[in-house]
């Protein structure tokens, strides 16, 4: 079989089997998930307990849709096989009595310890924490920063000065203006004549918009405008050209209520707190004095080769020595 036709192959049984779930009576559970074999390739195989190993090293919230795709189910169970696949070839060539091979794994085992212990520790921190009345005192310390400020939804028609000459564009929106003021709705001349490409479509619409986001000669204009249904009495010079605006609504400033940003807070509070928790716990270790042999650290210097010394500079040209060589 062609590598493409397994592939086809291994696609074709995934989504099978996403189809078919919910038609098919449970399978009996194996002994254990080290057991339940998922996959096999040559002298390769990948157990469900494999699949686990290898998803802990995707974040936790990220897990069910890392998964949630056929191919990359096959891209994970493709490298877990070749993984398995390498290791073994390996262990035939006797590389699995490399002196080297025992340090790196106690190096690894006590990295994963340590991250168990750290997932360990930061459970045992969650547990600990009110976040509810962390969050509140959150939002009690800084309320404003909970306030949705005032914002305008306007229309408005630009005459741009980037194709035209800026008395063109002035004359041109003074026409405009005239004819908005005779009966037209700015709507339809905007959808006809604007040179706002995202807004022409939708009649000149700007919807939602908060102070400084905008030119600040639009922004002036914008609210300084009363009640909607007002319009700028005359175009407004900005730095895209001359603008006719229109009034559509106001959305005043708003206090968000606690209830609306508990969830965000009580997030931020729960990832305060454990940060600080483990970040006192480790620095109690780090505190504790370090014992070493100064010897043996000023060996490490060069045990791993001599690093070449830099080239000495240059000295300054003597300014004597070069003008004797120029005679």
């Amino acid at each position: 079989m062609s590598a493409n036709s397994a592939r086809s192959a291994v696609l074709a049984i995934l989504l099978l089997a996403g189809a078919v779930a919910s038609a098919a009576p449970p399978a009996a559970a194996p002994a254990s998930d080290a057991d339940r074999v998922v996959a096999r390739r040559g002298t390769a195989t990948v157990t469900l307990a494999e699949v686990d190993a290898r998803l802990e090293e995707v974040p936790l919230d990220r897990r069910a849709g890392f998964m949630n795709s056929p191919e990359r189910i096959e891209t994970t169970l493709s490298q877990l096989l070749l993984t398995e696949q390498l290791a073994n070839e390996a262990i035939a060539a006797g590389l699995d009595k490399d002196p080297r091979l025992a340090p790196m794994l106690d190096l690894l085992e006590k990295r994963l310890l340590s991250n168990l212990l750290l997932e360990h520790l930061r459970k045992q921190a969650s547990a600990d924490v009110d976040a509810t009345n962390l969050a509140r005192e959150r939002y009690l310390a800084d309320r404003s920063r909970f306030v949705e400020p005032e914002t305008r939804t306007v229309r408005h028609v630009l005459v741009a000065t980037r194709d035209r000459s800026d008395a063109e564009a002035a004359a041109l929106a003074e026409e405009l203006n005239r004819r908005i003021a005779a009966g037209e709705s700015l709507a339809d001349v905007a959808t006809e004549l604007s040179d706002d490409a995202g807004s022409k479509a939708v009649g000149g619409l700007i919807a939602d918009i908060p102070r400084g986001r905008t030119d600040p000669a639009f922004e002036l204009a914008t609210f300084a405008l009363a009640r909607p249904g007002d319009r700028t009495p005359k175009p407004i010079k900005s730095q895209f050209g001359y603008h006719l605006v229109e009034l559509v609504s106001i959305k005043p400033e708003r206090q968000r209520p606690f209830e609306e940003v508990r969830e965000q807070l009580e997030a931020e509070a729960l990832a305060s707190a454990v940060d600080t928790k483990l970040r006192a716990y480790s620095d109690g270790l780090n505190s504790q004095p370090i014992e070493a042999d100064p010897d043996v650290v000023a060996s490490l210097r060069e045990r791993y080769g001599s690093v070449a010394p830099l080239p000495a500079e240059a000295p300054a040209n003597d300014p004597s020595q070069a003008s004797a060589g120029q005679r």
